[in-house]
């Protein structure tokens, strides 16, 4: 719709995943509307005299952050809701941006996603989980993306100069002939799976002595299973940016996605851009961007999130045995399945998961 801007709210004040979503969102959304940020710490209580949609991102913390700011206030949060619900009407379009974690929202997230006209999600997985908890309003699939150079630019290795770590990481694999696994782990080890993943590798070791698990991690990773810490996991932690991050893909053979849930999981997107392969179970959001040959079938359900307030529901574990199963093949015709990731970043993840094409199903949202 011509002539709308865009006041997009989001995590500012700290860097959270949320946050590095939202930049890449504000980014490419400039080059359709003028887009002014606001930090999701208060509530965007502004007087807007030209046409303005408001993005809320992330709707649901968000939204529970403003309503009890509110209560503080009024002393009623149902009141809190309901006086957020006649500030968003000043604007022509609320639209929230949000995840489902498992495959179910409690009561309470969905109260809380109500008040905005849609609500965005960055897959049909996720998108299922909202529709199965009763919420009433449009949801909307975005998916996540990466910037077109992680399918274009040429496999790079770091230097010492790129970054010492990763070099440090280059010579452990050239010295000593290892293959790389690579697995992420940013927080919620059980989320993420890593008790399956201290499994696979402990029996995939058993099996061959030509592998290495390099975990990544925020902060320094402290293993708490003595046959983990005997077999000599890598530990790469802190920050990384783009460039450092596609040469530990570069550096990588196979990238373990064992999560139970999540709406979306990035780490297996960006492998497979890089031509990496990935190993993943059949029965989350990642299948979505994902080819059939790297999914093997799940395991056990268990819940996502225990004890969280929002994300309620269940999600499923690995199939160890059968990962394994995969991680050999994988390992004994590496250069076959490095060609099929490369294939599929060149046909699907270039023609449907780059930011400048996300950022169109965003605007038409947006400007609906």
């Amino acid at each position: 719709m011509g002539g709308r801007s865009v006041l997009y709210s989001y995590p500012i004040w700290q860097t959270v995943s949320f946050s590095l979503v939202a930049r890449k969102h504000i980014e490419h959304l400039r080059a359709r509307a003028p887009v002014y940020e606001w930090d999701s710490a208060t509530v965007p209580d502004v007087y807007v005299l030209t046409p303005f949609a408001l993005v809320v991102h992330p709707t649901i913390g968000s939204l529970r952050n403003w309503a009890q700011q509110i209560e503080e206030i009024e002393g009623d949060f149902e009141r809190a809701l309901s006086s957020l619900e006649e500030r968003f009407r000043k604007y022509e379009r609320v639209v929230g941006v949000d995840v489902a974690d498992s495959d179910r929202v409690s009561e309470l997230g969905i109260r809380l996603a109500e008040p905005v006209d849609a609500l965005v999600v960055p897959s049909e997985w996720a998108r299922q989980a909202f529709l199965r908890s009763g919420y009433r309003k449009p949801v909307h699939v975005v998916p996540h993306g990466v910037d077109r150079r992680w399918v274009e630019e040429p496999p790079r290795l770091p230097t010492e100069r790129d970054n010492p770590a990763l070099y440090l990481l280059r010579k452990v694999k050239e010295v000593g002939g290892k293959k790389l696994l690579l697995f992420w782990l940013w927080h919620s080890p059980a989320r993420k799976g890593f008790p399956e993943v201290a499994e696979f590798y402990k029996r995939l070791r058993r099996e061959r002595g030509d592998v290495a698990l390099v975990v990544k991690t925020g902060e320094p990773l402290q293993p708490d299973d003595p046959e983990l810490v005997k077999l000599g996991v890598v530990n790469v932690w802190g920050w990384l940016d783009d460039r450092e991050k596609m040469m530990l893909y570069d550096l990588s053979d196979i990238t373990l996605l064992f999560s139970r849930g999540g709406a979306f999981e990035i780490c297996g997107l960006e492998s497979l851009a890089r031509g990496v392969p990935i190993i993943a179970h059949r029965r989350g959001s990642w299948a979505e961007y994902s080819p059939g040959w790297c999914l093997v079938p799940e395991g056990e359900r268990a819940p996502v999130l225990p004890g969280n307030p929002i994300h309620i529901g269940f999600g499923y574990k690995v199939d160890v045995e059968k990962a394994v199963d995969l991680a050999h093949a994988m390992l004994d015709d590496l250069d076959e399945y490095k060609a099929k990731a490369r294939e599929h970043a060149l046909r699907v993840v270039a023609k449907e998961y780059t930011w400048d094409r996300v950022a169109g199903r965003l605007w038409s949202v947006v400007a609906s």
